[in-house]
């Protein structure tokens, strides 16, 4: 997710209609620039080359899960279906990119799930399987703390955490962030309960190897 504020300006954005290395490219209606998701910065128009700053506030669930905490939401349907079918089916079942789409970097494999973030201006990507359960990495000197459930399904958001100082460490099977003594509560994917300041959450993406590393070439691996 981004912040809509940029300097004096507030941007709306919606849908251009067009993707760039399969992924959604954003247009805003008082600039007409167009900015594709993955890499955060306009590409074209009035604010080409400026950079957007992401929020961590994002929250990826399927419905059956959302509605479990939040029993009375409303649900604002144009045109909707009501009948359960899932068209995207096949294609999270598929090893390949929409519409034949392929990675070009060959170090994942093209559908391999990541999650993916750009930081100091560098770009990073993590694979899911290197982290299920939980995993702590450093990135010049901050600690970034990613946690999936083990075997979790791919509609679960990551729950990314930054901290600077000792990070965090894991005993008797929990999670805590050791400056401020916060533990980790991994059914509301955040840390609770500590005498000090709990750590913030980090942004990033949840998505598919080919459709970062098109955008980033430059990505490094954390393993």
């Amino acid at each position: 997710m981004y912040d809509r504020k940029y300097q004096d300006k507030t941007i709306t954005f919606e849908a251009s209609g067009g993707l760039l290395n399969s992924a959604l490219v954003m247009q805003d209606r008082e600039t007409d620039s167009y900015w594709p998701i993955m890499q955060g910065e306009a590409i074209a128009g009035e604010m080409k080359g400026t950079k957007l700053k992401e929020m961590p506030v994002a929250e990826k669930v399927q419905w059956k899960d959302w509605v479990k905490k939040h029993p009375n939401t409303l649900v604002l349907s144009v045109n909707g279906r009501e009948d359960g079918f899932n068209p995207y089916k096949t294609y999270f079942e598929s090893k390949e990119g929409f519409r034949g789409t392929a990675a070009k970097d060959r170090r994942l494999a093209t559908k391999e799930p990541i999650f993916a973030f750009h930081y100091q201006g560098k770009s990073y990507a993590v694979p899911y399987k290197n982290f299920e359960g939980g995993k702590t990495f450093d990135l010049n000197g901050v600690k970034l703390f990613l946690y999936r459930p083990p075997k979790s399904e791919i509609f679960y958001s990551t729950a990314a955490f930054a901290a600077a100082g000792d990070g965090f460490k894991i005993e008797n099977g929990k999670w805590y962030h050791v400056d401020s003594g916060c533990q980790f509560n991994p059914n509301s994917g955040s840390f609770e309960k500590g005498p000090g300041a709990c750590p913030e959450k980090f942004h990033g993406f949840d998505t598919f190897w080919y459709n970062w590393s098109l955008s980033n070439p430059d990505t490094q691996l954390l393993r």
